[in-house]
C-alpha cells in the first residue's frame, strides 16, 4: 500500500467552496493533509458525499489584507503551521476592453491577483517554519492568450503567471516552491449553453472536471513535484496546444 502523499501536511485553500475547492479539499484530506478552507461567504455551499466533515471553513475577503491578517492566527491555532497554500479565489466578469469600467477592473484585479499576493504574504511566516512548502496559484488560459470578452480578468490572470515566476525565485531559499495551474472550461456538473462550442475547440472532446484540477494540485503540493518550481501547468484538454486555424483542418 502506497503511503499517503500529504501525510502530516497542512493546507489552506482560499476561495471556491464548491467545484475545484471542494474537490481539492477532499483529495488533500484523503491523502493525509489537515485542511482549512477560506472563502468570503457560504453562498452555494451544500454538503457533498465523501465530504471531510472535520475540514474547518473560515470566512474572509481574501483580497483584503486586514481581513486576511486577522484570519491567519485562527489558521495557526488549527494547523500549527502551513505547508500548502492553494490560492484558488477568483471570479470572472465579462466585459470587452472598451466597456470595462474602472470598478470592474479593480474588482477583477483584487479577486484574481491581489488576493494571491495578500494571502501568500500573510501565510509566509507560517510556511517558513518547515521546509518543503508549496504555494499553488489558480490561473486561467485567458491569462495566457487573452479573452476579448474578459479584459480585466485576462489581465489579472496574466499577472498571476508573472507573479508565480517571481515568487518561485524569491521563496526558493526557504524551501518553498511556487507554481500555477491555468485552467480552461472546468465544469462542476452543471451544463451551460456554450459547452458544446468549447468541446468543439477542445482536443480532449469534453470539458474538464474539478477532479481534473484537484489531481494536478495534489501533484504540485506533494514531493512528487519536488523539482517543479515556477511552472505554469495548463489543464485545458489541449485547447491552447493548438490554434483554431489548424484544428479540424
Amino acid at each position: 500500500m502506497m503511503p499517503m502523499l500529504l501525510h502530516d501536511k497542512t493546507a489552506v485553500i482560499t476561495g471556491n467552496p464548491y467545484g475545484i475547492g471542494r474537490a481539492t479539499a477532499r483529495l488533500f484530506a484523503a491523502e493525509g493533509a489537515k485542511v482549512v478552507c477560506i472563502d468570503d461567504s457560504d453562498e452555494g455551499w451544500t454538503p457533498a458525499g465523501g465530504e471531510a466533515r472535520d475540514t474547518p471553513r473560515l470566512f474572509a475577503d481574501v483580497s483584503d489584507a486586514g481581513q486576511v491578517a486577522a484570519i491567519v492566527p485562527r489558521c495557526e491555532r488549527i494547523l500549527g503551521q502551513v505547508d500548502i497554500l492553494f490560492n484558488l479565489a477568483g471570479r470572472a466578469e465579462g466585459q470587452r476592453f472598451e466597456t470595462t469600467t474602472l470598478e470592474t477592473w479593480q474588482r477583477m484585479v483584487g479577486r484574481n491577483l491581489t488576493a494571491a499576493f495578500v494571502c501568500s504574504q500573510a501565510f509566509l511566516p507560517l510556511m517558513k517554519r518547515r521546509p518543503g512548502g508549496a504555494i499553488i496559484h489558480h490561473g486561467s488560459i485567458d491569462g495566457i492568450l487573452g479573452n476579448p470578452a474578459l479584459a480585466a480578468y485576462s489581465a489579472a490572470k496574466g499577472g498571476l503567471v508573472a507573479l508565480t515566476h517571481v515568487m518561485a525565485h524569491d521563496l526558493a531559499p526557504y524551501g518553498i516552491r511556487v507554481n500555477c495551474i491555468s485552467t480552461g472550461a472546468i465544469r462542476d456538473g452543471v451544463a451551460r449553453p456554450k459547452d458544446a462550442g468549447l468541446v468543439g475547440l477542445t482536443p480532449a472532446g469534453r470539458t474538464g472536471t474539478p477532479d481534473d484540477v484537484a489531481r494536478v494540485a495534489l501533484f504540485l503540493a506533494s514531493e512528487w513535484s519536488a523539482y517543479v518550481n515556477g511552472a505554469n501547468i495548463v489543464v485545458d484538454g489541449g485547447r491552447t496546444g493548438i490554434t483554431q486555424g489548424c484544428y479540424g483542418s
